[in-house]
């Protein structure tokens, strides 16, 4: 949702924002970002998480006799 949030702000020549710097980069970017970069780093995570359980999955397992 974000990145169309922010795709249609762009192909609308950003008529909809604020264009001084603070409201700009502080307001528009950083806190709409949050909703990129939270996301983002959950999923890099919960995929080092399933990657690092399949190689325990994976690896060999001995017999006991």
């Amino acid at each position: 949702g974000d990145v169309l949030y922010f795709a249609t702000e762009a192909r609308a020549g950003w008529t909809h924002s604020d264009p001084r710097p603070l409201y700009f980069w502080g307001y528009f970017v950083a806190i709409n970002g949050i909703w990129l970069l939270v996301p983002g780093l959950l999923l890099l995570d919960s995929w080092h998480q399933l990657a690092t359980a399949q190689r325990g999955h994976d690896r060999p397992r001995h017999k006991a006799h």
